[in-house]
């Protein structure tokens, strides 16, 4: 089983070695490639563009914390010439899915890819699109690795990708610096990545799997600071039920504003575009 953790120093090697694809490419002409929820999706999709099919296991609109995979995902898993996931506890059945698959399924854990990660870090690495960039080049890699004909078309496409990031996090920072205020209130504790990329501080109503609802203390707490501090907005996110949300806007007097941590998205947009409307959304909570 193969797993990789970091990736261009061994890519020049794997083109060389001439290391052809595992399972499924012989029957579609196309890598295939499975993915473990939309962020992985998204990201393998980039990269693979024409070369590959690439098959989501957890449906759009499900939630990754809690998604099970059923008999037939995991059939349909062993026949990946590689398998995506992000790691540090967002699917928590990925890492024993992983040990199932056989020696010609290159397993990809994107999130070894991402410097000063350690297992207690928010799993949401790609908030930061520093990061994104990092699981971007491991996917990249590892296509390269199981399709090494077309490794200079996903190459290609990886650098056109990390440009854009490049950008994205450029507007970032650009727009921080004009923050009046540096407090967001989020439905649950997926957004510590984004924070610490650009000086922002989270303070989540929920934990990080955002399964039980928040104690009537906490709810209390959280209120109390809105009303000490003069918030003007809480976020929701699209995967969550609105009825927390909708309570403390009515109790405080807040607004309501959308901040996507990019889990699943129900009308398919990509990462940029969705990483764009959650700036916005910041600017309008925070100026």
């Amino acid at each position: 089983m193969k797993k990789i953790s970091f990736m261009i120093p061994i890519l020049s090697a794997a083109i060389l070695s001439g290391c052809g694809a595992g399972n499924g490419q012989q029957d579609s002409g196309k890598l295939q490639v499975y993915t473990s929820f939309y962020a992985m999706y998204d990201f393998a999709r980039m990269i693979g563009g024409d070369m590959a099919e690439i098959h989501n296991i957890c449906p759009v609109g499900s939630e990754p914390h809690d998604f099970e995979p059923t008999a037939q995902d995991m059939a349909g898993l062993s026949k990946a010439d590689v398998f995506i996931y992000n790691g540090l506890g967002m699917e928590h059945w990925a890492d024993s899915a992983a040990e199932t698959l056989g020696d010609d399924t290159i397993i990809v854990e994107a999130s070894s890819a991402v410097p000063n990660i350690t297992e207690n870090s928010d799993p949401h690495v790609w908030l930061d699109p520093e990061n994104a960039i990092a699981e971007l080049e491991a996917i990249a890699d590892s296509f390269s690795r199981a399709d090494p004909d077309n490794a200079q078309y996903y190459m290609e496409n990886l650098g056109n990708y990390r440009d854009k990031a490049k950008e994205l996090d450029w507007k970032f920072e650009n727009a921080s610096e004009n923050f009046s205020s540096r407090e967001i209130i989020t439905s649950h504790d997926a957004y510590s990545t984004l924070c610490s990329a650009y000086d922002l501080v989270q303070i989540p109503i929920n934990g990080v799997d955002n399964e039980e609802e928040p104690t009537p203390a906490r709810m209390a707490e959280v209120e109390t600071h809105i009303k000490e501090n003069n918030i003007k907005y809480i976020f929701t996110e699209p995967l969550s039920t609105s009825k927390i949300i909708d309570t403390i806007s009515a109790d405080t007097g807040c607004g309501v504003l959308t901040l996507d941590p990019f889990e699943g998205n129900l009308d398919n947009k990509d990462y940029f575009t969705v990483m764009n409307e959650n700036l916005e959304a910041l600017k309008q909570a925070l100026n």
